[in-house]
């Protein structure tokens, strides 16, 4: 039988997971955002934002079943584009 304990275990594991993971994002969005720097590239492409959303979204397997789930994670990545665009703007300002 699963406990509060056990589950919360698995909750900080997927913690942990997820922040390898957002790292790993970091490492490779910066990567993009000096060669958009270096080629005189915008930043912000919304065309590529808008692609990354419904991609995401679509990654559920209930999608369209939970709206408000797909709202959620839509919004969860949304946030996400927003501060790492925040957070390279200030590592990485122009020059």
């Amino acid at each position: 039988m699963e406990t509060i304990a056990s589950l919360r275990q698995e909750i900080d594991q997927v913690h942990k997971e997820l922040y390898a993971l957002l790292l790993r994002r970091r490492d490779l969005t910066m990567a993009v955002w000096k060669i958009k720097q270096e080629q005189g590239l915008p930043f912000y492409n919304a065309e590529r934002e808008e692609q990354i959303l419904a991609d995401f979204v679509k990654l559920s397997a209930d999608q369209g079943q939970d709206q408000q789930f797909d709202e959620l994670l839509k919004g969860v990545m949304n946030s996400i584009l927003r501060e790492y665009e925040r957070y390279l703007k200030s590592k990485y300002p122009k020059n």
